[in-house]
């Protein structure tokens, strides 16, 4: 079941889809300046967290134009441009746009909004049911709309005849019986626009009966394939004996923390391989079982392993899951219950959660040259993670949500 911890200024699901459909900005960010219309502005007065984990710069200055950042810094070292106004946000924290790196459910537009609108600038959709030529329609019919978070997307996931997510949700997958078959279906699922792609490595273990899954030798295709056409792979596991097959197919990083022990040795084997984990605690935790504590624990363990962890919550992933929509803190609360610090869990939705979506070049940090996904919020996160909750301003390519 769900924690009963007090979140302070938490917002149900259902609120935030209230406030988003009636442009109810104003009651999540408060008192807000007046900001111009042009979409050229500096932030300037605020303490800067840019998410590459370094120390925080008081009194900054962020300058925005052209939807990217020009210039960020301390005040004292940034010139702010004839022509572009300044916007105090003194007492405010300036971080770049969260990012959900692990929901489903996102191909609507309500959706979007009232991610965008918690400071939650980029989301990754990690399956549907929707043939991907409709998915990845909607999904670009979107893109230019600022006022929703940013969507990537991997379509269908690719599994085989009767595997998960078929065998235990009936959600229309793409399915290979090959490795021959395989190259060949992730290629036009790339074709098609799939940001990335995503495999269930699911023996069914958790779920207390048997399933098909990907061979060796399919997984393999499939990621030497993405590869090769620079994409991304993602691998659903969930109890160790899968992780170990995940990494021997060389996936990027790992969908769901492991429900049962993770051992030291494949811990560590995560971490020397590179790969990202994103735990979903808030996943585990709801459906409950007696989960959320073994995760917990092996997050903990993750951590203290030297592991990158990017900030996911499997959004929608679970019909009877009451899942956070904007701001997770949920799955913040329990990344710190694993002995994360605040500055740790930034990182983690910010420049980790970038990377997990191949976008860090562009997004997950405030750097010169970014796209100004940005988020102002009241307060200190360092010292109190609930401030994340206090939205002050967002900012999506520099416009204002």
């Amino acid at each position: 079941m769900k924690s009963d911890r007090p979140h302070p200024r938490r917002i149900s699901r259902r609120e935030f889809l209230t406030l988003a459909t009636a442009g109810a900005a104003g009651l999540l960010a408060g008192c807000c300046p007046t900001l111009p219309k042009g979409g050229d502005l500096a932030l300037v007065g605020g303490t800067l967290i840019d998410g590459t984990g370094a120390d925080p710069v008081t009194d900054a200055a962020v300058v925005v134009q052209g939807g990217r950042v020009a210039s960020v810094g301390p005040r004292a070292q940034v010139t702010v441009p004839a022509g572009v106004q300044a916007v105090d946000v003194q007492g405010a924290t300036i971080l770049p746009g969260f990012i959900n790196a692990h929901v489903h459910g996102s191909y609507d537009e309500d959706t979007l909004k009232a991610w965008a609108r918690g400071g939650v600038t980029t989301v990754r959709d990690m399956a549907t049911g929707q043939p991907p030529k409709e998915a990845f329609a909607i999904r670009d019919s979107m893109r230019d709309n600022l006022q929703c978070t940013r969507l990537v997307a991997a379509g269908p996931m690719v599994t085989v005849p009767g595997g998960y997510p078929i065998a235990r949700w009936g959600v229309d997958s793409i399915t290979v019986t090959s490795p021959a078959d395989a190259r060949q279906k992730v290629n036009q699922l790339l074709d098609d626009g799939a940001d990335f792609i995503k495999i269930p490595l699911e023996s069914g273990a958790v779920f207390g009966y048997l399933m098909p899954m990907l061979s060796p030798e399919e997984a393999a295709a499939i990621v030497e394939t993405a590869h090769a056409r620079g994409a991304w792979v993602s691998a659903h596991v969930s109890v160790t004996q899968d992780l170990e097959k995940a990494l021997d197919a060389g996936v990027d990083d790992i969908a769901h923390m492991v429900t049962d022990e993770l051992p030291d040795a494949l811990a560590a084997r995560v971490v020397e391989s590179g790969t990202y984990w994103v735990p979903t605690i808030e996943l585990w935790k709801g459906v409950g079982y007696g989960l959320g504590a073994h995760v917990v624990d092996n997050l903990r363990r993750f951590i203290e392993a030297g592991g990158q962890v990017a900030l996911g919550t499997d959004y929608a992933g679970a019909p009877d899951v009451d899942f956070d929509l904007g701001m997770p803190m949920d799955e913040i609360a329990w990344m710190q219950e694993a002995g994360m610090t605040a500055r740790q869990i930034i990182v983690a939705a910010t420049r980790h959660a970038a990377r997990v979506c191949t976008l860090d070049q562009e997004i997950g940090t405030l750097e010169a040259g970014k796209v100004a996904d940005i988020l102002v919020v009241d307060g200190d996160p360092l010292e109190d993670i609930h401030a994340l909750t206090k939205t002050r301003l967002v900012f999506r390519e520099g416009v204002p949500v």
